[in-house]
């Protein structure tokens, strides 16, 4: 019988990835990344010290809330710990040093072949899409790989991209902050950052890179989805989603509607766009659970379900027995993710293990 990965498989994916040669690629890189923006920004940070630490504080705070969000709105229970992180991490050193680089050598090409007009106006809308959307998914793909029972589907796809662009989101508003402060002399570099704070994370922080990237990430969703659908029909829907992520970044960046309205208009544009890839996919994942739990065939509780309908159905078990109930709804659980991501009903876990989850 095909079961799903253990309970104790999903709680120990961070030591698992860690062994894994990919693991091991991801950490470099990462050092690498964070490597570069030091060496980019070390001179700023000596010169403006109190600036760069309140920089990095609010980088925590958005960080912080943004993670927890995003695992709250997240269906079924939360990612493991280190799955998010990983993703983080990638998109706040690797994907963000890189881009350092990668930017400042295609703008100078746009520059050079349009001329400094067109290379002012139009050089961020053609490089950002380019180098910041493959760059942030390249640790998608990576630590997708390093963890395959994590990623079932686009859903889980989808989560990862947008950890991974929030990552990247963070660290490039502190680069923000500190060019503010170097732009005003630092006369004052407490209010320059608190300025760029504000217009980057509470204008346009809900359309930024966690939507772009979760709908890139989407993408790797379908390809390394957990069924039995052949290459085409995974490999143009990957293409469509990166593709969709890039026109959302263009779109962002471009100078169109460069009013104060036309800016909120980009940002309620991209967060529409990824908020409706969300919806749907979230709809179809938690209708094929569903359906799996109310078959005929299958003996788990329809209490899996949603975390709430858990909660209330462990305070039903007595005190003594809650921890091998909660353990056992996790294993369970496993296998209602499976089905919920498998649109072909071929996919691993399509056989239940007997027995009620509490």
């Amino acid at each position: 019988m095909t079961m799903a990965v253990p309970s104790s498989a999903y709680a120990s994916v961070r030591g698992s990835f860690r062994r894994q040669p990919v693991g091991w690629l991801c950490a470099l890189l990462c050092l690498l990344g964070g490597a570069l923006i030091v060496a980019d920004f070390s001179a700023i940070i000596r010169v403006f010290p109190g600036a760069a630490l309140l920089a990095f504080v609010l980088l925590l705070i958005t960080v912080g809330i943004g993670v927890t969000v995003l695992q709250r709105v997240r269906p079924f229970r939360a990612a493991p710990r280190g799955w998010v992180w990983s993703g983080v991490v990638w998109g706040a050193t690797a994907a963000t040093g890189c881009a350092i680089v990668a930017n400042t050598g295609l703008t100078g090409i746009w520059f050079k072949t349009g001329g400094i007009d067109f290379g002012s106006e139009w050089a961020a809308a053609l490089t950002a899409p380019l180098n910041e959307e493959l760059l942030k998914l390249c640790g998608v793909a990576l630590i997708a790989l390093g963890a395959r029972q994590l990623v079932r589907g686009p859903l889980d796809g989808f989560f990862l991209g947008a950890f991974t662009g929030l990552g990247f989101q963070v660290v490039e508003n502190w680069t923000y902050a500190m060019n503010s402060v170097l732009a005003g002399g630092g006369v004052a570099g407490g209010t320059d950052v608190l300025q760029s704070f504000a217009t980057r994370v509470v204008v346009t922080g809900l359309g930024s890179h966690w939507a772009m990237t979760g709908v890139a990430g989407a993408g790797i969703g379908f390809l390394l989805a957990h069924d039995a659908r052949p290459p085409r029909r995974r490999i143009v829907p990957a293409v469509l989603c990166l593709l969709t992520a890039m026109a959302m970044h263009w779109f962002f960046d471009a100078p169109l509607l460069v009013s104060a309205g036309g800016t909120i208009g980009k940002v309620a544009v991209n967060f529409v766009v990824a908020a409706g890839f969300y919806l749907v996919l979230r709809h179809r994942s938690r209708r094929r659970a569903r359906a799996f739990l109310r078959s005929p065939r299958t003996p788990l509780s329809a209490d899996l379900l949603t975390r709430g309908s858990r909660r209330r159905a462990l305070r039903r078990v007595p005190p003594a027995l809650r921890p091998a109930a909660e353990a056992r709804a996790s294993a369970y659980l496993n296998v209602v993710e499976e089905h919920a991501a498998d649109s072909t009903g071929t996919g691993p876990g399509s056989d239940p293990r007997h027995g009620q989850a509490y």
